[in-house]
């Protein structure tokens, strides 16, 4: 990748440990994941003779394992008493607000738009009353149901944070964070079963079991370190991948003998996060050969832009189907292709400018919010 554009996306070299730059690509594995399904069920595959549609929401499931861990292992690095601190929260807010916002919101309004403008073509077709309940999080069009279920997310990471940062001060054995983590992965699949679960449900109680791993997975790896790659962690990884494959609609209509069903593994919410969750952890703690592919600077450029890439997806595909594209050669990535270019210019335009943007330094809670010390 020419150094002008790897800059521009990839940035400069993370003050972290180089590790979690591969974490990049295993996000870009995500969105490759949920754009890959969408193509071949619409009959744009990506690679002629693998179809792949139906596994969508396990990219979907990965970004959930992926931003729980995230999240929470920033807030690990600090202590319980440091949770506290107002200022922490306010730009944590902050921070998830703008990461998730500015870009939904010209999603959304762009929506409403172009639907009201009567284009059939456009794949998010949302009224007024629709955009009013997807501002609400009540509802979630097509991809669009993932929104309200991980901005849910961010409102209950503190209290699942703070749970394992108390555990870890305390110095709990691992077997007895390992049998809260257990009744915590029981208790919400009891209250939330996956049975129940609509499709495109935009509760966050079904999806628990998600963040709860990659939660684990935060708490694991800050009790790890990284002393050295591990050849456990490596076998791990390829087990985590080969359980995958095993799941993919036509594999396991080939194994079991029966009917291919694209809505298998939509509800194996539990699978799904202890393998996602064993990936991420052998990407961290495995040998080179299993990090070298997330970190290679390609899938590291798609997953800096796969919120972009994830939202715009399905416009570029349902419009370029509406142009007649799926009769042209290698359709899919002439589709794949063109969701790339918009999500890079999403990115740079609408995601990039909110990235960065934090308190100051020197800010006092009540300066930035006059009415956080009368509180």
């Amino acid at each position: 990748m020419p150094t002008r554009l790897a800059h521009l996306f990839l940035g400069r070299p993370r003050t972290r440990q180089q590790h979690y730059d591969a974490l990049d690509g295993l996000r870009g594995l995500a969105v490759l994941i949920v754009i890959a399904s969408h193509l071949s069920l619409l009959g744009f595959g990506l690679v002629p003779g693998l179809p792949v549609g139906g596994i969508g929401k396990s990219g979907v499931y990965l970004f959930f394992v992926l931003s729980a861990f995230l999240l929470t292992r920033l807030l690990l690095e600090r202590t319980p008493a440091r949770f506290a601190d107002g200022r922490l929260w306010v730009g944590y807010a902050m921070r998830r607000v703008l990461r998730i916002w500015p870009l939904y919101l010209v999603v959304l309004a762009l929506a409403w738009a172009i639907t009201r403008a009567g284009a059939p073509w456009w794949h998010y077709q949302l009224d007024g009353a629709a955009v009013l309940r997807h501002l609400a999080l009540r509802e979630g069009y097509s991809v669009l149901w993932s929104i309200p279920v991980e901005f849910k997310f961010y409102l209950w990471l503190p209290l699942m944070a703070l749970a394992l940062a108390w555990m870890a001060a305390r110095r709990w054995p691992l077997p007895a964070q390992a049998l809260v983590w257990l009744a915590a992965l029981a208790l919400a699949t009891w209250a939330w079963p996956p049975s129940q679960t609509g499709i495109n449900d935009v509760r966050l109680g079904p999806y628990l079991p998600l963040f709860l791993a990659g939660g684990a997975a935060a708490a694991i790896d800050l009790r790890i370190g990284h002393g050295g790659a591990s050849r456990g962690w490596g076998i791990a990884g390829l087990l985590a991948c080969a359980a995958f494959v095993l799941t993919l609609p036509e594999t396991w209509a080939a194994l079991s003998g029966t009917p291919v069903d694209h809505k298998l593994t939509h509800t194996w919410f539990v699978f799904f996060g202890v393998t996602w969750a064993t990936l991420l952890l052998a990407v961290l703690h495995g040998p080179r050969w299993l990090r070298a592919p997330f970190a290679w600077a390609p899938m590291r450029l798609l997953g800096v832009v796969s919120f972009s890439a994830y939202l715009w997806h399905m416009p570029v595909l349902y419009g370029m189907a509406a142009m007649g594209a799926g009769d042209w050669p290698l359709a899919g990535w002439w589709v794949f292709a063109a969701t790339l270019l918009l999500s890079m210019a999403s990115f740079l335009l609408v995601e990039r400018p909110w990235r960065d943007v934090r308190l100051p330094a020197d800010a006092k809670i009540s300066r930035v919010f006059p009415w956080w010390s009368r509180t």
